[in-house]
C-alpha cells in the first residue's frame, strides 16, 4: 500500500494541473469573446488617468547624502563591523534625523517663503507635516544616509533638506561635547577601582604561590611537579611488586599441589629458579657462589671462543695452529660445562621428593613473604604521594584562577586607559563624524505625478477591472459560446453541427430528416457526422450515443446517423438501450414490440433470440432492436453477460452498431454500456446545456477510461453558428413511466403506429 502512495499523489497532481490549465483556457476564451468589455474598461481607466495627470498638484524633490564615519583607531571597513553598522548604528541615525529635536531645529532655520507646504496648518502640526514629507534611508552596504523631501516648490524642497541636515549636524555636535567630559570622569573612577582590584588579586596570587611551594614552573607547563612524578613512579613500582607477588603465589600453589599428589618435582626446579633466582637455588643444592660464578664466566668465554673461531675460519684452514688451539679451548670449556650440569642433575637425583619438595616450597614461601612486605610498603608510600598530588592540584587550580582574573583585570585596565586617551585627544571633535557628500539641488521635473507610472497604473487598473468583469459575466453565463471554446474546454472534437430540425408529427424511419428531405442543409450535417466517424483514426463500429441532460436530441441525431450509414451501404443496427424512457422505440413506431429486455431476460441463445426480435426498416441495411417491455432494473440488465454477448454477436453480423442510452448524468446506464463499445458520442445543446454540466459529464467518462469520440452540436441557429447567444434552463427529471406517457424529442411527434417487420 505504501508503494502505491507516490503514484496516487502524482496522478492527483496531474489532475490538478489539467484542471488549472482548463480553467485558464476557459477564461482566455471568455476574454476573447468579451474583449470589448476589456477595451472599454481600459479606455475609461486611461481617460481617468489622463484627467488625474492634468489636474494633480505637482510635487518636487530635493535630496542630500550624508556619510557617517568613525574616527580613531577602529574602522568600519570590516565585514562584521559593517553588519553591525547596518543593523544598529545607521538605523539610530535615521531615527535621529526625523526626531522632534532635529525637526524643530530645522523649522527654526526655514525662511517664511520656504514654508509653502505649511500654509494653512497650525503651528503645533508643523513638525508632523514636515516629517510626513521627509524621507530618510540608509543605502545598503554603505555608510551613506539619503535625506529627501517633497514639496510643492522646488526651491522650498532644497531649503527644507538643507535646514534638516544643518539641524542634525548642530544637534550631534552639541550632544557629544556635553557628554564627552562626563564620560571621561566615569571612566577615571572605574580605572581607579580596577587598579585597587588588581593590587588585591596580585597579593592573593603571591600568597597562593608561596603556599604551593612554587618551583618556578608555569601553571600550564607540560613538566610534572616533583610530587606528581613521585606518585607516578611509586604507582609503577607497586604494579610491578603486585605482579611479582602473584607469580610467586601461583608457583607456590603449583608446588604444594605437586607435593600433595606425589608428582615429579624435577620439572619445577627450573620454574622455581626463574622466580627465586638461580644462585639461591644452587646454594640450597650444595653448590657455592663461586661455582655459579665460574659457570657463568665459562659460558661467556665459550661464546667468545666460538665468535673468534668463526673469524679465524674465514681466513685460516682447520690445520692452522691458532685454529687448532682455539678448538681445544672450546672443547675443554664445553666438557667442563657439561660436567657441571651433570653434577647438578646428580645432586637433584640424589634428593628424594620428600626433601626436594619442602626445600622448593620453603624457597618460594620466603620470596612470597618478601614480595608481600614490599607491596605493602609501596602501597603505603603511594597513598601518601597520591594525597599530596591531589592537594597539589587544588592549589595549582587556585593559582591558575588567580592568574586568569589578574590578566583579565589588566586587559580591562588597558582598554579603559586607551579609551580615556582617545576621548581626551578628540575632546574638541566627534568620535563619529557626519559629512555632507551630496548637496541638495533644485530639480525642475516633478516627482509626482509621473506620466509613465500614471499610465502603467491606469493600464493595470483598467485591465484588472475588465478581466474581473469578464470573469463575473463568465460565472453568471455558464454556457459555451463557440465551437472552439467547447473543444478547448472539453478536450474532444466537434464531429458535426446540426441546425434546428423541423418538427415531425408522424413516426417511422420515413420521417427521419435525412430520408424525408435529403437535400436540406440539416441532412448534410448527418452525412458530415458519418464521414467524421468513418475517417476517424479510432475504431467506431460500436458507438453509444448519450447526452448530459434529457431533451438534447440525442435520439434524433442517432437515428439520422444510422440512416446515413445505411445509405452508404453499411449494414447498421440500431439498439434502443434506453430502458427507462425508450424514445428511439417510440420514434420508429415500435412500442409494444419485444426487444432488448426480452433478449436479456430470455433463456434461449442470444443469437437466435436477436434474430427474432430485431426489426427491419423501410431503409435497406438498417435494422432496429427496440427496447422491449420496461424492466424494473435496467442498469443490472445492461451489466449482464447476455448484453455483452449480444453486442459481440451484433459486431459480427453488422458493419455498425449504434446504441441509444439515457443521459449520462441521469443514470449509470451509459457508463455500463461504454465499457463494452468503442466509445461514446455526446449530443450537446450550447444554448441549453451548462458548461459545468458538460465538463462533469466528460470527466466522468475519462475517470472510467471510456473514450469520448466527440460531440455533436445540436439545434444550432444558422445565424449564430460561431457565437451562441442562447439562454435556457434544465433539470434532471428522468423518471420511469408507462409507455402511454412517452414524450418525444422536439424534433418529432408521435403518430399512428407503423406495424413492425421482423427479420426473417
Amino acid at each position: 500500500m505504501m508503494a502505491d502512495t507516490p503514484a496516487v499523489d502524482s496522478e492527483s497532481d496531474d489532475l490538478a494541473s489539467a484542471h488549472f490549465v482548463h480553467s485558464l483556457m476557459q477564461f482566455a476564451m471568455a476574454v476573447r469573446h468579451r474583449k470589448n468589455i476589456v477595451i472599454v474598461c481600459l479606455a475609461v481607466a486611461l481617460l481617468l488617468g489622463a484627467l488625474y495627470y492634468a489636474t494633480a498638484t505637482r510635487y518636487y524633490s530635493a535630496e542630500a547624502g550624508l556619510l557617517v564615519l568613525q574616527v580613531g583607531s577602529q574602522t568600519w571597513s570590516a565585514e562584521s563591523t559593517q553588519r553591525s553598522l547596518e543593523k544598529t548604528v545607521l538605523p539610530t541615525y535615521e531615527g535621529l534625523i526625523v526626531s522632534t529635536k532635529v525637526i524643530e531645529g530645522a523649522l527654526a532655520l526655514l525662511q517664511p517663503q520656504d514654508r509653502i507646504d505649511l500654509a494653512g496648518v497650525s503651528r503645533e502640526n508643523w513638525a508632523n507635516v514636515l516629517r510626513g514629507n521627509l524621507r530618510v534611508k540608509a543605502i545598503r552596504n554603505t555608510n551613506i544616509i539619503k535625506v529627501s523631501y517633497e514639496s510643492k516648490d522646488p526651491n522650498a524642497a532644497v531649503a527644507v533638506v538643507d535646514a534638516v541636515v544643518r539641524s542634525y549636524l548642530n544637534f550631534s555636535a552639541e550632544t557629544y561635547k556635553t557628554t564627552a567630559g562626563e564620560i571621561i570622569q566615569i571612566l577615571g573612577k572605574e580605572k581607579n577601582q580596577l587598579a585597587e582590584q588588581m593590587a588585591r588579586k596580585n597579593e592573593e596570587l603571591l600568597q597562593a604561590r608561596r603556599a604551593l611551594g612554587d618551583m618556578g614552573l608555569p601553571v600550564d607547563s607540560k613538566v610534572l611537579h616533583p610530587l606528581a612524578q613521585r606518585a607516578v613512579s611509586l604507582n609503577e613500582d607497586l604494579i610491578k611488586a603486585q605482579t611479582k607477588r602473584i607469580e610467586l603465589e601461583a608457583t607456590l600453589a603449583a608446588l604444594q599441589a605437586a607435593v600433595r599428589n606425589g608428582g615429579d618435582l624435577q620439572q619445577y626446579v627450573f620454574t622455581v629458579a626463574s622466580v627465586v633466582g638461580e644462585q639461591l637455588l644452587l646454594s640450597n643444592l650444595g653448590f657455592t657462589r663461586e661455582d655459579a660464578q665460574t659457570q657463568g664466566d665459562l659460558q661467556r668465554d665459550l661464546l667468545t671462543y666460538k665468535g673468534e673461531m668463526r673469524n679465524l675460519q674465514n681466513h685460516l684452514g682447520p690445520a692452522h695452529p691458532k685454529v687448532a688451539a682455539l678448538a681445544d679451548k672450546i672443547r675443554e670449556t664445553e666438557q667442563y660445562l657439561l660436567g657441571y650440569q651433570d653434577r647438578v642433575r646428580e645432586r637433584l637425583e640424589q634428593l628424594e621428593n620428600s626433601h626436594l619438595g619442602p626445600m622448593l616450597i620453603d624457597l618460594v614461601q620466603q620470596k612470597t613473604t618478601q614480595a608481600w612486605q614490599l607491596e605493602s610498603s609501596l602501597g603505603a608510600q603511594f597513598n601518601q604521594a597520591q594525597a599530596e598530588a591531589v592537594a597539589l592540584n587544588d592549589r595549582l587550580a587556585q593559582v591558575q584562577i588567580l592568574e586568569h582574573d589578574l590578566n583579565w583585570l589588566r586587559e580591562l585596565h588597558d582598554v579603559m586607559l586607551n579609551r580615556m586617551a582617545g576621548l581626551e585627544l578628540k575632546n574638541e571633535g566627534l568620535d563619529v563624524r557626519t559629512t555632507v557628500v551630496d548637496e541638495p539641488v533644485v530639480r525642475k521635473n516633478p516627482v509626482s505625478p509621473k506620466l509613465v507610472m500614471t499610465f502603467l497604473l491606469c493600464l493595470l487598473a483598467g485591465l484588472g477591472v475588465g478581466l474581473l468583469a469578464v470573469y463575473l459575466l463568465d460565472v453568471l453565463d455558464d454556457h459555451f459560446r463557440s465551437v472552439e471554446e467547447l473543444q478547448a474546454i472539453l478536450g474532444v472534437p466537434a464531429l458535426a453541427m446540426v441546425q434546428q430540425l423541423p418538427a415531425s408529427e408522424s413516426v417511422g424511419v420515413e420521417t427521419l430528416q435525412i430520408i424525408a428531405d435529403p437535400e436540406a442543409s440539416q441532412s448534410e450535417a448527418f452525412r458530415t457526422l458519418r464521414t467524421a466517424l468513418l475517417l476517424s483514426n479510432q475504431d467506431t463500429r460500436k458507438i453509444v450515443v448519450s447526452s448530459s441532460e434529457p431533451g438534447d436530441g440525442k435520439t434524433t441525431v442517432l437515428a439520422n446517423l444510422a440512416a446515413a450509414l445505411a445509405q452508404s451501404q453499411k449494414k447498421t443496427l440500431l439498439i434502443d438501450a434506453d430502458l427507462r424512457r425508450p424514445g428511439l422505440t417510440a420514434m420508429l413506431g415500435l412500442r409494444g414490440v419485444e426487444g432488448l429486455s426480452g433478449i436479456i431476460h430470455g433463456q434461449l441463445p442470444v443469437a437466435s433470440m436477436a434474430a427474432q426480435h430485431i426489426q427491419t426498416t423501410a431503409l435497406a441495411g438498417l435494422d432496429v432492436l427496440p427496447s422491449g417491455p420496461r424492466p424494473t432494473n435496467p442498469a443490472e440488465l445492461l451489466a449482464s453477460p447476455r448484453f455483452a454477448e449480444l453486442l459481440a454477436w451484433a459486431e459480427l453480423a453488422y458493419d455498425h452498431v449504434l446504441i441509444d442510452s439515457p443521459p449520462a448524468l441521469a443514470a449509470s446506464d451509459t457508463a455500463v454500456i461504454g465499457r463494452l463499445v468503442d466509445g461514446v458520442m455526446l449530443v450537446v445543446q450550447p444554448a441549453k446545456n451548462h458548461r459545468r454540466v458538460l465538463i462533469r459529464t466528460v470527466k466522468s467518462f475519462s475517470m472510467l477510461k471510456i473514450p469520448v469520440l466527440g460531440v455533436v452540436v445540436n439545434r444550432v441557429d444558422a445565424g449564430k453558428s460561431y457565437y451562441y447567444g442562447y439562454d435556457g434552463s434544465y433539470h434532471y427529471d428522468y423518471q420511469s413511466y408507462d409507455d402511454s406517457e412517452i414524450e418525444f424529442d422536439d424534433d418529432f411527434a408521435p403518430d399512428d403506429e407503423i406495424a413492425p417487420r421482423r427479420v426473417a
